[in-house]
């Protein structure tokens, strides 16, 4: 084993037993802060958002704090449209071009006169922003200092007890539902919101009546800045860092320094980068402002810590945006908070196969066998023992086999088995995973 070499500016030769046990816990302290549901600080972030840019050697920029990654994305539409239009000598954000395109009356009319009007000017005004400016100056500076300074083992033994823990943990419930669901968001909304032909009062009425809050923040946006802003807000991505949503990265860079000892001039500028990963989510970055998210006030995962709720929202942002999952498949909402509303028939048939999946599980699998009239091969005469069934799922080409049965409480269940089992016994033993020939039906059950 390479000796272990602990410097300021030096780390080599693995880690110790008593450095993974710490890194173990360093871990735990990050997905907790990815994971966190506590209202932002505004004093904690707005300083280390200003500290971030001084590193970079940018001016101060106006910060604002939003309550949603949603409101982030189209708030930062306007913003960088509106600027983009100020400093470029435009009386407003939608100039001429834009608002006689936008008077079509047809949508392709509407889509080929808006799109070189503002598509050009939304790329520039999206890299108008300082991402790479004050993650270069700060994070990405760290990182290749650290890897510089450590032995190939080193890394491997920190990478694994840090950054692999912290984000396999946190990956799927914090950053990926979150920022697919605004890219989505943002991406469809705009979409209506730009090149729609006829989004006229009465249509525009109807929809916020539905409170859909993504069309109604791009109705905002688009308010705001025309279909500039909503150009722009598409390209929120371009410009955002991830916040506490990139737990995982930070995990691994400050086990370095705590944990293993390393004292790198590019620390100072990190630690403003770090903060801001402790005290604030999503954030937006441009040369006069920076958007952060506050934090969801509800977070909810699975047993694997993908988000999953089978009563309300996974997600919820204090304004009131919501996501719904089911172990980690993003579903609708009504699935859940009106479960009359999606039955068997709508399970079988639903389009995308994950969300599929999802809604045979909500559903369940005894009131979906019914529908499809499974057809029984073997039944015990004791209904608790159950039945073993047979069949044709769609999308599959060959029959599937459940047993099917009631519980304690008389209610019924269905579980998927092997196709090759035959009989109820068998099917038995194999949900205990026991051989057949030693299998006993219990003479008791709860």
């Amino acid at each position: 084993m390479s000796k272990i070499i602990r410097e300021k500016n030096k780390a080599h030769g693995g880690i110790t037993a008593e450095e993974k046990t710490r890194m173990d816990e360093h871990a735990k302290l990050w997905i907790t802060r990815a994971m966190r549901t506590a209202p932002i600080e505004p004093d904690k972030i707005i300083s280390a958002i200003e500290g971030i840019y001084a590193a970079a050697n940018l001016k101060k920029p106006r910060i604002v704090i939003v309550p949603s990654p949603l409101v982030m994305a189209f708030a930062y539409g306007a913003s960088a449209a509106i600027w983009y239009s100020r400093k470029n000598g435009k009386s407003d954000a939608t100039d001429a071009a834009t608002r006689d395109a936008t008077r079509a009356a047809t949508r392709d009319a509407t889509y080929d006169a808006t799109r070189a009007a503002t598509h050009d000017a939304a790329y520039a005004a999206a890299y108008a922003a300082t991402d790479d400016a004050t993650y270069d100056a700060t994070h990405a500076a760290t990182y290749d200092a650290t890897d510089a300074a450590t032995h190939a083992a080193t890394r491997a033994a920190t990478h694994a007890a840090t950054r692999d823990a912290a984000y396999d943990a946190t990956r799927a419930a914090t950053h990926d539902a979150a920022y697919a669901a605004a890219y989505a968001a943002t991406d469809d909304a705009t979409y209506d919101a730009t090149h729609a032909a006829t989004y006229d009062a009465t249509r525009a009425a109807t929809r916020a009546a539905k409170g859909n809050a993504e069309e109604l923040a791009a109705l905002a946006c688009r308010g705001l800045a025309g279909n500039f802003g909503v150009e722009c807000a598409r390209r929120w991505s371009n410009v955002y860092q991830g916040g506490n949503m990139w737990a995982g990265y930070d995990c691994y860079l400050t086990a370095y320094r705590d944990i293993l000892g390393l004292e790198l001039r590019e620390h100072a500028a990190y630690a403003h980068w770090e903060q801001a990963a402790i005290h604030g989510g999503y954030r937006v970055m441009h040369e006069e402002f920076c958007i952060v998210s506050d934090f969801p006030e509800v977070l909810k995962v699975d047993d694997q810590n993908r988000p999953h709720c089978e009563t309300g929202p996974s997600h919820r942002w204090r304004d009131g945006w919501s996501l719904y999952h089911w172990h980690g498949v993003k579903i609708p909402a009504e699935w859940i908070e009106n479960k009359k509303s999606l039955d068997a028939k709508t399970a079988l048939t639903w389009q995308n196969i994950e969300q599929r999946r999802a809604a045979l599980e909500i559903v369940g699998w005894n009131n979906v066998l019914r529908e499809l009239k499974a057809r029984v091969i073997d039944e015990h005469p004791d209904p608790a023992c159950g039945s073993l069934v047979e069949v044709q799922l769609p999308d599959l080409e060959k029959p599937s086999r459940f047993i099917r049965a009631q519980c304690g409480t008389k209610r019924e269940f269905a579980i998927g088995v092997p196709p090759e089992i035959k009989t109820v016994t068998a099917a038995q033993a194999w949900l205990t995973g026991l051989p057949e020939s030693q299998f006993e039906y219990p003479s008791i059950r709860t």
